[in-house]
């Protein structure tokens, strides 16, 4: 069976920094390493987390964009907590969508 991307990753970061943390149900949306103050740290797609949610829960973008934005992006558990990015071309429709136009 092959590895996926997300189990590789994990695997290497856990040579880098064995107290990394990862996020909960999240392995398909792990986008690579980055970092935070100088430590090594799980970097996930935001986009594809909030295609995850839509996916696992039969949800809408709204519900899982409502979610994710108060439950998993600002959660803070200590300096190794994994990191969200959202893709440079999603990043300002996908707050348009959730914020509106100002």
């Amino acid at each position: 069976m092959k590895k996926n991307i997300g189990n590789t990753i994990i695997d290497q970061i856990l040579e880098l920094n064995p107290d990394t943390l990862t996020a909960d149900g999240y392995d398909r949306s792990i986008k690579g390493i980055g970092n935070r103050d100088g430590k090594p740290v799980l970097l996930y797609s935001s986009d594809k987390c909030i295609q995850q949610l839509m996916e696992d829960n039969d949800w809408t973008y709204e519900d899982a964009l409502d979610f994710f934005t108060f439950n998993t992006e600002p959660a803070y558990v200590g300096e190794n907590t994994p990191l969200f990015e959202w893709d440079e071309e999603e990043q300002p429709s996908v707050l348009n969508d959730y914020f509106g136009s100002c």
